[in-house]
């Protein structure tokens, strides 16, 4: 899945494998600087089904499946350092122990953030963190 990602310029942000009856239904997620359009979704699917058609790929998913790409959506929390450099410059409520904190996100390290409040988070404080639209 990371490889048909690669290949179409995008990032892996999530993947699920589930059934829905007796069919399995495969749903990836991704994203990538200035955010994901109908093509990408489009040519993840193609790069993906080209790599579970292989056949040395074909007991990944056994019997019929259903392939879904998608983005993640506006609202879904922010989780790894990739996820906040690509919200750089995007107003973040940052939720740490109890409190709220809104501002718009500076700069982003290894273990930390930067609203322009000049607070700085530790990644490893953040219980939620989510753009503001």
């Amino acid at each position: 899945m990371l490889g048909a990602c690669e290949r179409a310029g995008v990032d892996l942000i999530e993947k699920d494998l589930f059934s829905a009856g007796k069919r399995k239904i495969l749903r990836i997620f991704i994203d990538k600087d200035g955010g994901v359009d109908v093509e990408n979704c489009a040519k993840v699917s193609r790069c993906l089904s080209e790599e579970l058609d292989k056949e040395e790929n074909l007991d990944i998913i056994e019997g019929a499946y259903t392939v879904e790409v998608s983005s993640p959506g506006l609202d879904r929390p922010l989780k790894t350092k990739r996820d906040f450099e690509r919200n750089l410059g995007k107003k973040l409520r940052v939720q740490c122990d109890g409190k709220a904190i809104k501002g718009i996100l500076k700069s982003v390290g290894d273990t930390s953030i930067t609203l322009d409040t000049a607070t700085c988070i530790q990644m490893s404080e953040i219980l939620t963190a989510k753009v503001q639209l």
